[in-house]
């Protein structure tokens, strides 16, 4: 009987009363709806146009709705006659509790949002980072996901990210490769020069025309320690580097300059009693 009479005295007794009270807030609903797609059409577009970053588009795309949902609930709560500071309040309780609930998802969250906005690298990147290395697979918004060489699937929490020191190894065009050899002390340092000379020279994709260090570096206690320092593009680091190792050894091998084991030469002197 209490419900008849609320359903009357904000209703009305009508059918008719039914369909005068809520045929404003039908029609809020559809043209909400509708206005709210046209709008994300409009946003979509501008954003693929746009150079953020790609990661960000779903971001950008989901915030936007959201806002433009809640400004249409706001809009049919106020053709309801329900008061909107009062709705505008209870969201704000109910967002801080939910915030304090899951402050460490939110925490990643900002942080995946700053990583793409400023970008300390990209998709397709060999990085070190939060000491894991490998190739940036992709940037969500809680993580980042690398590839390690060995294929493994590593994924760092972006709060952890954006507080640890990053080494990019792909944002240069150009990287250095920086090998040592130890040799003999038998052997002429002037052929062993020549010999590393002749090594690089039959390596391919080393830039011949940046600067190529070949130096005797070190003195050690069974050996003389020979660099040797070549400039190649990011793409050939790794064949760059194996192939000189493996030919290296080829024309000391051709030489017959030696490669010392560790050794301790121990000298007995007989004395006189």
């Amino acid at each position: 009987m209490a419900m008849r009479e609320w359903l009357e005295q904000h209703i009305g007794k009508a059918p008719t009363d039914l369909i005068a009270k809520f045929f404003p807030t039908i029609i809020a609903v559809i043209v909400s709806l509708i206005v709210i797609k046209l709008v994300m059409k409009i946003v979509k577009k501008g954003i693929e146009k746009s150079k953020l970053e790609k990661g960000l588009h779903t971001f950008v795309e989901k915030t936007i709705a959201v806002i433009l949902y809640f400004i249409a609930i706001l809009i049919v709560a106020d053709t309801l006659g329900i008061p909107i500071n009062s709705l505008i309040a209870a969201f704000s309780v109910v967002g801080l509790a939910a915030s304090l609930a899951i402050q460490d998802i939110l925490s990643n969250l900002a942080s995946g949002v700053l990583v793409l906005m400023i970008r300390p690298f990209k998709t397709g990147d060999y990085v070190d980072v939060s000491n894991v290395s490998g190739t940036v697979k992709e940037i969500t918004f809680t993580h980042t996901v690398l590839n390690t060489i060995d294929n493994k699937v590593i994924r760092v929490p972006n709060k952890d990210v954006v507080g640890a020191t990053i080494v990019d190894y792909s944002e240069n065009k150009y990287r250095r490769i920086f090998l040592t050899f130890d040799i003999s002390y038998d052997a002429e340092t002037k052929k062993v020069l020549q010999t590393l000379h002749d090594a690089v020279n039959r390596t391919s994709h080393i830039i011949k025309d940046r600067e190529i260090f070949i130096r005797v570096t070190a003195y050690k206690d069974s050996s003389i320690e020979y660099s040797v320092r070549v400039w190649v593009k990011n793409e050939h680091y790794w064949d760059v580097y194996f192939d000189l190792l493996e030919i290296v050894k080829e024309e000391l091998d051709k030489n017959e300059i030696q490669i010392p084991y560790n050794q301790l030469d121990v000298h007995v002197h007989n004395v006189d009693q």
